[in-house]
């Protein structure tokens, strides 16, 4: 079914398609940050890297800590402990580039677990011990 050009400026959808639109955002900018973190990996953590997807990325919400405006980041409460201290050790090495602190948001605090819930198409077959058991 086709939908016209007009269907998200509806009242009944606009909600809907904001969310849509910030949901998009979200997985693109969690999709980069990926990548950012792949391209500073050491020979030893490849491994370990290969069981990371975008699904296990930390979110990611504005905030402000003191007068001081950045991300507040939340991992997933499922993502495995060392899978989590490898992203802060890579996290870590971005941030001491120069280029990459130019043009990201400053990280400002680790917040609670997300409680965003496992992906609906986690297959623990093919999950390469990804997540913990919850």
């Amino acid at each position: 079914m086709r939908r016209y050009a007009g269907a998200y400026t509806q009242p009944e959808n606009s909600l809907r398609a904001e969310a849509a639109k910030s949901s998009a955002r979200s997985r693109a900018r969690t999709k980069r940050l990926l990548e950012s973190r792949q391209s500073v990996l050491a020979d030893d953590e490849v491994e370990l890297w290969k069981s990371a997807n975008v699904d296990l990325m930390s979110d990611e919400e504005d905030g402000v800590v003191g007068v001081v405006s950045g991300w507040i980041v939340r991992p997933p409460s499922f993502r495995r402990p060392d899978l989590s201290e490898l992203c802060v050790k890579l996290q870590s090495r971005l941030e001491a580039t120069p280029k990459y602190r130019a043009t990201h948001s400053r990280r400002l605090h680790n917040g609670p677990a997300s409680e965003r819930t496992p992906p609906v198409t986690y297959n623990p077959e093919e999950a390469n011990g990804q997540f913990t058991e919850l």
